[in-house]
């Protein structure tokens, strides 16, 4: 009994997609292996073409630049970390805790993955689309720390800035070298201070342990570990 021609335009269909999503991958894991040697700026459409092995063409077909090639690759790379951070917060009742442990998480894992770090500072995070769901969650945590009154009274607008900017510097920070082994602690608890957290509190907070994230080797979280370690830049963390 044949295929109906409907089961096969589904069939060619799901080809299609699958092979575009395997190259998307391979231009990927070429942007990754790029950026563990070069800086963004260092880096060129010829470059990734070459070690990919494709064609201006194939390039082009999928991507209109290098910036929209590291935006894609940090909303993928968000998209799985994004369930991680939300394991890590899950049964925390309290909103200072909960965004504390993701500052914390964000920090650590920037630090043991510096390209993580360099996508995050060239794509202009957390203002683009890849922050969504981190910026929503965000927004939710700060007004339960307003409600529980935990945080001094204050425009979301200003709580979420003075947790973005600091998670922002410290990030960039440590990607110009060895940072002290609590600095994220550190920074966090200085965070929680300045919206308006008891010391006590805030002290409690950042000394939770942070749960170890089992990442999937092939999945591209796992892969910019990979890379992250194989080029040395790596720091020895949690996450």
């Amino acid at each position: 009994m044949h295929d109906s021609p409907e089961k096969g335009v589904d069939h060619r269909k799901t080809v299609a997609a699958r092979r575009r999503a395997e190259m998307e991958r391979r231009l990927f894991l070429v942007a990754l292996e790029l950026l563990s040697k070069k800086l963004p700026s260092e880096i060129s459409i010829n470059d990734v073409i070459s070690q990919a092995n494709v064609s201006r063409g194939t390039f082009y077909s999928y991507f209109d630049s290098l910036d929209q090639v590291f935006l894609a690759l940090l909303t993928k790379l968000a998209e799985d970390m994004a369930p991680a951070a939300d394991r890590l917060i899950v049964g925390i009742p309290d909103g200072a805790t909960r965004i504390a442990t993701v500052i914390r998480f964000l920090l650590h894992f920037s630090r043991r993955a510096p390209l993580c770090g360099k996508l995050m500072m060239q794509s202009g995070w957390p203002i683009v689309q890849s922050a969504s769901t981190f910026l929503g969650n965000l927004q939710r945590d700060v007004e339960l720390a307003t409600e529980q009154g935990t945080f001094d009274k204050m425009h979301r607008s200003v709580a979420a800035n003075l947790i973005v900017g600091p998670t922002r510097g410290g990030i960039q920070l440590m990607m110009l070298g060895p940072s002290i082994p609590d600095f994220p602690e550190q920074l966090t608890l200085r965070i929680l201070l300045s919206l308006g957290v008891d010391r006590a509190a805030a002290e409690h907070a950042v000394a939770l342990p942070l749960l170890e994230v089992d990442w999937q080797p092939d999945g591209l979280v796992g892969e910019m570990l990979r890379i992250s370690a194989a080029s040395g830049n790596a720091q020895t963390t949690a996450c």
